[in-house]
């Protein structure tokens, strides 16, 4: 309601804001994040499931909604949204230890929005400079630049909590800047049914890779069904607008997936017990 309030004065500085939030706000999250994460076997592994069936079905949506204009928006949405969504809801059902694996695998994955933000990138209709790019892929380095600073210096045990914290911060940030984003007229007949499509494949693949890993007897954290089965990232609707790419059909994405995440939340609590 506040980036809608202020949205008249922002709009014109909405490249800017947004890219000082992706850059040094996640780039900050991102470097705490690889600071405080455990390196087991267990973890990365749990990682590294998430990260192929994420991986999976953005590569999977590219090639399905190529010939769409807004084709490389719906891949990126099957992200998921890890802060605005899956962290607090974890933090509040599951408790803030295991909302870190959230915070974690965002900041440490970070190579994975590096290939969305690519896609993004090579087919927006609106052409970014190469100096941009080092905004764009500043919490991809954040991270990297944690894990090695945990190598050599142990985080103290209050990082998990500055990560909860401040990754949420980070969320409040990113739905301001959603409001002065969001289009006047975000709903249509055509956007909600390219929508859907992408929400069918968003809820169904991911969830089920997850359960064929855990039927393998693979061990995940219940943030993982969370996030899993949780709504399209926020972000989409700004890197819409950023790349000039459709902002309705990104809008009518978000707010039905958020729509269906309710709907699905029992069901993810269930699974994450």
């Amino acid at each position: 309601m506040l980036g809608l309030g202020v949205r008249h004065q922002l709009q014109r500085h909405f490249a800017l804001l947004f890219r000082l939030q992706f850059a040094v706000g996640m780039g900050v999250l991102a470097v705490l994040a690889g600071w405080s994460f455990e390196l087991s076997l267990g973890n990365v592994g749990a990682l590294a499931v998430v990260l192929l069936a994420q991986v999976t079905s953005v590569v999977l949506a590219s090639r399905l909604f190529r010939s769409r204009a807004d084709g490389p928006l719906l891949a990126f949405g099957m992200y998921g949204n890890p802060t605005f969504w899956s962290l607090p809801v974890t933090a509040a059902t599951l408790g803030p230890h295991a909302a870190v694996f959230i915070v974690a695998y965002d900041m440490l994955t970070q190579g994975r929005i590096a290939l969305g933000v690519k896609l993004l990138r090579m087919r927006a209709p609106v052409q970014q400079s190469a100096r941009s790019a080092l905004a764009d892929y500043a919490p991809t380095a954040g991270a990297l630049g944690g894990l090695l600073l945990g190598r050599v210096v142990e985080a103290p045990t209050a990082i998990a909590t500055v990560v909860t914290v401040l990754g949420t911060a980070m969320a409040l940030v990113g739905s301001v800047l959603l409001g002065v984003a969001w289009p006047r007229e975000w709903i249509g007949r055509a956007e909600a049914r390219l929508a859907l499509r992408g929400l069918a494949l968003h809820v169904t693949l991911v969830p089920s890779l997850l359960a064929a890993a855990t039927l393998l007897g693979m061990h995940l954290p219940g943030a993982a069904w969370i996030l899993a089965l949780g709504p399209l990232p926020t972000s989409v609707v700004a890197f819409a607008k950023l790349y000039g790419y459709s902002t309705r059909t990104a809008a009518s994405g978000l707010a039905l997936s958020v729509a269906l995440a309710l709907a699905l939340l029992p069901l993810a609590l269930a699974l994450a017990a």
